[in-house]
């Protein structure tokens, strides 16, 4: 005989909402490892969450029933950057977390901070670098001012594309002031899909 249909209570999708809000996406790799196989799979036929292929892999992000679920107001549809950023960031914060640093994911929309006894310390991920001319603006209004001690830029870009960012922020061309790389520090992460990557070493 077949097994029965399992059929959830909405409040059962509550814990997968709050996991997904947290960041603002998951993989679904990682949501399989975590939650029950058939919930997931009624959590996206009762429109808690939905899932989209990117070049990270697929990723599970939240459609207004799980938006509710998780406190969040009006409908909103992520872009396929947006997603991979999301899981950059996941990542980050649950290494910082698994080195025992508190994050505050409040302080600033798509990014960490945690304290590091008086020093703040800004955290960013982007799964395929960032603008040169943005992190610039950024530094000036963050790091120059005071409002940060240190900004940390974490992503998945290949060690050649590492070391060419590197160069625009540390040694830049046609006398523009390099950035200190004690203040701005980039780190690289593994991929999760597996591709190629610098080895990560975290502060």
């Amino acid at each position: 005989m077949a097994d029965p249909i399992k059929v959830y209570r909405t409040a059962a999708f509550a814990p997968l909402a709050q996991d997904i809000k947290r960041f603002g996406a998951l993989l679904t790799a990682e949501a399989a490892r975590r939650y029950d196989a058939a919930l997931l799979v009624d959590a996206r036929r009762r429109k808690v969450c939905a899932e989209r292929d990117t070049a990270l892999g697929p990723v599970l992000y939240l459609l207004h029933q799980g938006r509710r679920l998780a406190g969040l107001a009006g409908a909103f549809t992520p872009t396929d950057d947006g997603l991979m950023n999301a899981v950059c960031l996941r990542d980050v914060g649950q290494r910082l977390e698994a080195q025992g640093i508190s994050l505050d994911l409040t302080a600033r929309k798509r990014s960490i901070v945690y304290r590091r006894g008086d020093e703040a310390i800004l955290v960013l991920a982007q799964h395929d670098g960032y603008a040169f001319a943005a992190l610039r603006r950024l530094y000036k209004a963050l790091i120059d001012t005071e409002a940060y001690s240190e900004m940390q830029l974490y992503t998945y870009l290949t060690p050649e594309a590492l070391r060419e960012l590197e160069q625009v922020l540390y040694a830049p061309a046609r006398g523009s002031r390099p950035l200190d790389r004690q203040r701005l520090r980039l780190f690289a992460l593994p991929r999760p899909d597996g591709g190629v990557h610098s080895p990560v070493t975290l502060p």
